[in-house]
């Protein structure tokens, strides 16, 4: 058997399997994106149920077998995340987050600034203020969304026309050009100029405190145009809540 594996993990998504066990998807600081069988997990006794609660920060002990699956053996909670379960909005945004992760981070390649982008997202949730709106436009998501670009390689260029170098205004975005463009040289997806300096303030602030700053909606459903069609253009996908476009 492979030496056990210690490490920090978040995770992304459980699935009931049997009577009381749970595949676990999580995401590591050290492997990046695994999935895990947890035996027992589900079972009134266990002790490790509420430690590996999906937007759950734990310390996890992990085994590897003969599959490619590993077996959780042991959990300490660094970090609950008790906000999120205290609201049912702060819970769907937290949602929203997590299967971002899912989705677009890759399965066993760490990335430790994604790791703690995550954890940023999650507990800026967990402690910031509620608010109204759908839970996939909450500024917390959405700078969750644009910074995971970041981490990921895939940031457009977004201060001028990436064709001509035209200055703002400019009030298209397209993610095969590689960024914004403006109007002589627009093609792709329409979006308004206060969208992308609305995602320049996001990408450059903190996760936390970013509920204190709203967007307007228009701003905002702009931003998840962005994000959407870089995904779209580099890894064959979106968000699913993204704006079609």
């Amino acid at each position: 058997m492979a030496d056990p594996l210690e490490t920090d993990a978040v995770v992304l998504r459980a699935i009931r399997y049997g009577e009381a066990d749970a595949v676990l998807s999580i995401y590591t600081r050290d492997r990046g994106r695994v999935s895990a069988m947890a035996k027992g997990v589900r079972k009134a006794t266990s002790r490790l149920g509420g430690r590996v609660q999906p937007g759950v920060w734990s310390r996890l002990s992990l085994h590897r077998g003969r599959g490619d699956m590993y077996q959780l053996r042991g959990a300490h909670v660094v970090r609950t995340n008790a906000g999120l379960w205290t609201e049912a909005r702060r819970l769907a945004a937290a949602s929203c987050v997590l299967e971002a992760a899912m989705r677009v981070l890759p399965e066993e390649e760490a990335n430790e600034e994604a790791f703690a982008l995550l954890v940023r997202a999650l507990g800026a949730l967990a402690d910031g203020p509620t608010l109204p709106g759908p839970p996939h436009l909450h500024p917390v998501v959405l700078g969750f969304g644009a910074k995971l670009l970041v981490v990921s390689g895939l940031l457009p260029h977004l201060q001028a026309c990436v064709t001509c170098g035209a200055p703002p205004p400019v009030r298209w975005f397209s993610a095969r050009a590689g960024g914004v463009l403006c109007d002589g040289c627009g093609h792709g997806v329409r979006v308004g100029d206060g969208g992308r300096t609305a995602m320049i303030a996001l990408l450059a602030s903190p996760l936390r405190g970013a509920a204190d700053r709203p967007l307007e909606p228009a701003d905002a459903v702009d931003v998840e145009r962005i994000i959407g069609a870089v995904l779209g253009e580099h890894l064959g996908l979106g968000l699913r809540s993204a704006t079609p476009g």
